[in-house]
């Protein structure tokens, strides 16, 4: 009996998963067609400013690292891109410590899943929760996640990804290397 409810819960996951994925490629697709979605920030835009809460008990308030390039990651421990994408944020944090800042920001997830995720994967970079999704629904609205939004010293909106890529770390390494006007 248990094991039939195990089933059924991996069954509601996976088509719950599936759903959204598909959703995610549908939008995706409209991008890469050159249909235009209405409600993604744009790059040169100047960065709507916010404060999340990090897990470590600090605040993130992203008009307090002007003169720094800010790499928003917004993702949750659900998200098979977001988890992909993991280590290489990490990598790509610890490479330019002092020169950019990664952020990740879950969205909507409870501090225990987040916690947990964060020790299993050895995440060391800041992590903020979106509790309500404000800052993702309201700010900085994407067509799918894992959504990356690099933005420059001058608080200026330099790249955006969605989704996941092979060349995830060549192109996130020379979005940053843009932002800081070195490329």
């Amino acid at each position: 009996m248990k094991s039939k409810k195990i089933i059924i819960a991996l069954s509601v996951i996976l088509a719950l998963s599936l759903a959204l994925n598909a959703n995610l490629l549908y939008r995706v697709n409209r991008i890469y067609r050159g249909e235009t979605i209405d409600y993604l920030v744009d790059t040169g835009d100047l960065a709507p400013d916010f404060s999340v809460p990090l897990m470590t008990g600090e605040t993130f308030t992203l008009s307090e690292h002007r003169g720094t390039v800010v790499v928003l990651e917004f993702w949750t421990t659900w998200c098979v891109h977001c988890v992909l994408k993991v280590p290489i944020i990490q990598e790509l944090s610890e490479q330019f410590a002092g020169d950019a800042i990664f952020v990740g920001i879950n969205l909507g997830e409870s501090p225990a899943i987040v916690q947990a995720f964060i020790d299993e994967h050895a995440i060391t970079y800041p992590i903020g929760l979106d509790y309500d999704l404000a800052i993702h629904r309201d700010l900085y609205p994407s067509p799918g996640i894992p959504y990356m939004v690099i933005i420059d010293r001058n608080g200026a909106i330099t790249t955006t990804f969605t989704g996941g890529s092979p060349d995830a770390h060549a192109q996130i390494s020379n979005a940053v290397l843009e932002a800081m006007g070195e490329e």
